[in-house]
This record gives structure tokens, sequence and C-alpha cells, in this order.
């Protein structure tokens, strides 16, 4: 077995936490192989023997990381750590496929791990940047029996579709912006966030999506060229990414209400495909809400009217 690790805890974690950490840290490869793929030859192999490390979230069945250290030449380095739980990743719509396969309970774990492997790479090649580049996947048995898996990607600064919205606000509230300015600035960001979740629709083939796109997996990191979104959270990646499935899921997480529709997720929809694909993603959207409405009138549900007449006024700009 490999020695353990010196680390700095930069906050106090239960003891079984930090030795899974440690763990992880020693597997074979994974040093290794995270710096390969994260900074080419910029940084030779890690010296193994120290690390620092920062607890950055727990949920979404998992545990999140922050490990960083000195290269053999006394450069540094960084990197996230994502440690996968023993326990259901996701609730995926009802009868939804991942990969083609039926998403049965007592496989889900392995089926959604898989998948976002495959996204991770798919967007690394199609897409850099639209995701933070993805360091490597590594599964094996512990010494207790149970599973480990473990995730490495790059670590990004920057803050939050929400914490950018925050701040706004808060400048609002001092004065320092007008409503006017507050409001088109916060629409831009929702915006741009919208369209990065429609790359990666169109990054993943069309035919697959997160049953998840939350504003908060989305990060505003700084460029050269100003802050662009980057998506944080490849998890619940399943088959059924219809046009109709991608809008309403972005609809119901973003807000569903006409602002949104109007001045986000259209206009978001066409900055992904641009202008003819969009202007098409958009027109089969209504036509199959139209085709639903009368069906769900009848059963007392909600006809979509709002949406469709969302789109239809933006379809008439």
């Amino acid at each position: 077995m490999a020695r353990m690790p010196d680390i700095y805890w930069e906050q106090l974690l239960p003891e079984a936490e930090r030795a899974a950490v440690a763990a992880a840290l020693v597997h074979h490869g994974l040093g290794e192989a995270t710096l390969a793929r994260l900074y080419g030859d910029c940084v030779p192999p890690p010296v193994p023997s120290h690390f620092t490390v920062r607890h950055l979230a727990t949920g979404g069945a998992k545990r999140v990381y922050l490990v960083k250290g000195l290269a053999s030449n006394g450069d540094p380095y960084r990197f996230v750590l994502k440690q996968f739980l023993p326990i259901q990743l996701a609730y995926l719509p009802p009868g939804a496929t991942i990969a083609g396969a039926p998403s049965h309970a007592s496989g889900l774990d392995v089926q959604l791990l898989a998948r976002m492997v495959w996204a991770a790479q798919r967007v690394d090649e199609f897409a850099p940047g639209l995701c933070p580049r993805f360091g490597g996947f590594w599964e094996w048995m512990g010494e207790d029996g149970r599973p480990r898996r473990i995730m490495t990607e790059a670590y990004l600064e920057g803050h939050s579709l929400d914490g950018w919205k925050a701040a706004l606000e808060e400048r609002f509230i001092r004065g320092e912006l007008d409503f006017t300015h507050y409001t088109e600035r916060r629409r831009a960001l929702e915006r741009r966030a919208i369209a990065a979740y429609i790359r990666l629709w169109d990054v993943l083939g069309r035919q697959t999506f997160t049953s998840d796109p939350s504003p908060w997996n989305v990060l505003f990191v700084p460029t050269p060229t100003g802050c662009q979104p980057s998506i944080i959270d490849l998890h619940s990646i399943h088959d059924g990414g219809t046009p109709l499935y991608v809008f309403q899921i972005l609809e119901e997480l973003f807000g569903n209400r006409d602002e949104i529709r109007v001045h986000a997720l259209c206009p978001g929809v066409l900055d992904a495909l641009g202008e003819a694909e969009g202007v098409r993603f958009l027109q089969i959207v209504r036509a199959e809400l139209e085709a639903q409405a009368e069906v769900r009138l009848r059963t007392g549900l909600s006809s979509y009217a709002a949406s469709i007449r969302s789109i239809t006024r933006f379809l008439s700009r």
C-alpha cells in the first residue's frame, strides 16, 4: 500500500473523510495523469508527499475538494477532486435512458458516471472552455470492499451566475446602478448562461442533456476577452434531450416567466445555435406545445399558453 501523503487540511474534516481523500491522492497514476491532462508539458510530475486540501462543497452525491501542491521544479499546481458517494446520484425523468440503456436503479450510478466521463471528454474535444478541463476518472475497490470513484478536473476561478446577480442587486440597492442598467446586465448574464447549456446540448449530439441545468452550476470565469460562462457540474446526463425537453427544463430552473423566456431563453438559443438553427429549434418547441395544449386543457392542466405566447412574441420581433 502506498504511503499516505502529508496533507494540510484548510478545514477540520471527519477522520473517515480525510482518509478517503488521502487514499485517492496516492492512488496509482492519479496525480501524474491529472497534471498531464491539465497542464501538458508545462508542469513536471508532482511531489507526491505533500498536498494542501480545501473542502469546496458537498452535494449531488459527491464531495468536492481543491487540491494544491508543488511540482518537482517548485511550480504550484491545483486541481479539483470529486469523490462520488455510494448513493443514487440523480433522479431522472420517468422512462429516461442513459446511452440507450434503461436507467435501472441498481446500476444507475455506474451508468451516470460513465456518461459524465463521456460528456466531459466530448466537451474537451469539441468545445474547450465550456466546462472545466477533464483530468481523469478512477474507480477501484477500497479495503472495506466498497467502490471508490474519483474524478479530477481543472480548478476555475470565478463567480456563479447567482453570485453575479446578487452583486448586481447589491449595486442597485446602493444606488450605483439604475433599474434599467441593473435589469439589462442581469438579463445578459442569464442569457449567456442559458446559451452555455444550449451549446452543451449541441456538443453532446442534440439528443442528450442533463436533468439539472441549474444556474448554480454556471461559473463566470475571467478571460482576456471578458468573463466566460463555464458549466462546472456535468451530472444526470441522459437520453431524451429533445428541443421541447431542453426548453422546458431551462424554463423551469431559470424562472418560468415571460421575462426569462423573451429576454434570456429564446435569445440564448439563437446565440448558441445561430439564427436559422435557433429559429427552427423554437418553432419545433412551439409546435409541440401547441399540439399538447388542447389535451392538457381537457384534463385540467396548464395549456402552456404563456410559453407559446413568449416564443411567438420573440419570433415576431
